[in-house]
């Protein structure tokens, strides 16, 4: 029992001492110490995880100076990697600036494209397929990134076989996309996007259109090439190819 005053005082501070130091701890250091936690978690889960890739491959279970070598390698892939990435599929904004929905973007972008296409081609009298490959419907918002980049691989291609005086393109086709999945950590590593395009024109502009495609950025691979007839006289050529250019899964900061 508290039998004075002053005992009665220094009992009052002291509950009130500990709930401000409460209050500290609840709303100031809590948060941060949370986050701290969930720091060493996430590095703790990295290192299990590499743990497991290394046994994976080696058998073995990682000593001290094996951990090292492969953090050492990790970052030297990682800088490779970006590299890589940054050539075979630069990073760049692929969705306009204004208030527009992804898929109405794309749309207004395919429209602007078939028309300037179709001056190019009028011009010249060439042919080509309607919608450039493309269905008429509103695409999801979610798909708008791999038609934009499959638009991109149409643009290329058509816009340097116009070029010629003798080309015309009878099919565009987008053909569905194929994720590449890293073996280890069974996560996305890439993926292929592939168009197939059906054209006549002659041995010349088939030549510089390869020689385009060599050097184009983002890279744009030819998969298959298929040589369907070809007219030794004239030097006309149909063929069907399929172009792939490629969206590399980039980790989120």
């Amino acid at each position: 029992m508290l039998k004075t005053q002053r005992e009665k005082n220094i009992l009052k501070q002291g509950i009130i001492i500990l709930a401000v130091i409460a209050g500290i701890y609840i709303f100031f250091l809590s948060p941060f110490l949370k986050e701290g936690r969930s720091i060493i978690d996430e590095e703790l889960e990295r290192k299990i995880s590499e743990m497991k890739k290394f046994i994976i491959l080696t058998g073995t279970v990682p000593s001290k100076e094996s951990f090292a070598k492969m953090d050492k390698d990790n970052i030297s892939l990682k800088e490779k990697f970006f590299n890589i990435a940054e050539f075979i599929d630069p990073k760049k904004a692929r969705l306009s600036e204004k208030d527009a929905e992804a898929g109405l973007y794309f749309i207004e972008k395919l429209h602007f494209t078939m028309k300037k296409f179709e001056l190019e081609a009028g011009a010249k009298g060439a042919k080509l397929p309607e919608n450039l490959g493309f269905g008429e419907g509103l695409p999801k918002d979610n798909m708008v990134p791999v038609l934009l980049r499959q638009l991109e691989i149409i643009e290329f291609a058509v816009g340097v076989l116009l070029k010629s005086q003798n080309s015309n393109i009878y099919a565009l086709k987008t053909l569905r996309s194929i994720e590449y999945i890293e073996p280890v950590s069974k996560e996305l590593f890439y993926t292929e996007l592939p168009i197939q395009i059906s054209i006549k024109t002659d041995t010349k502009a088939l030549i510089n259109l390869l020689l385009e495609l060599k050097n184009a950025s983002p890279t744009i691979s030819v998969k298959e090439l298929h040589v369907k007839s070809i007219e030794s006289a004239s030097g006309e050529v149909e063929i069907s190819m399929v172009l792939s250019t490629f969206m590399i899964a980039r980790q989120e900061k």
